[in-house]
């Protein structure tokens, strides 16, 4: 199946929402990050999408996963933090409409490993999403990384 370019806009989209993970609440540590996500759909090949990403202390001792420019359209709703464990709900509007779940769990400061499953419509078209997800700490320096 080709992948038209709403779909791989919902794919975009919803791998942006599971690259803000990166730190919650002391869980991780500032600086650079390295996040790699695998998105999943019925009757299509896996996409893999890794980014890096700055996280600053402030972001880093938040309760809240930061919200970033490139995904202002997706809010996340009913966030839980339960020791090492992360998970929220969310809304998506504009091009690419859904809801989803996502879940995390941190084994460090260091290392996080996650999942998120979306409901979306985009372009007109109907489409069910599971990603995983997993991000590593690659050093205090940001460098050149976006933030």
């Amino acid at each position: 199946m080709r992948i038209s370019k709403g779909l791989l806009g919902g794919i975009a989209a919803a791998a942006l929402i599971a690259m803000t993970g990166s730190a919650l609440a002391d869980h991780g540590k500032a600086g650079l990050w390295s996040v790699t996500t695998k998105a999943s759909m019925p009757g299509m090949a896996a996409h893999t999408f890794s980014s890096q990403q700055c996280m600053t202390e402030a972001e880093v001792k938040s309760d809240a996963l930061p919200q970033r420019s490139e995904n202002k359209q997706c809010k996340m709703t009913n966030q839980k933090v339960s020791g090492n464990n992360f998970s929220a709900d969310m809304v998506c509007t504009g091009d690419a409409k859904g809801t989803g779940h996502m879940s995390v769990t941190y084994d460090g400061n260091t290392h996080y490993k996650g999942q998120m499953t979306m409901a979306m419509n985009t372009g007109g078209k109907a489409m069910n999403m599971s990603n995983t997800f997993e991000g590593k700490w690659v050093s205090a320096d940001c460098g050149k990384a976006a933030h």
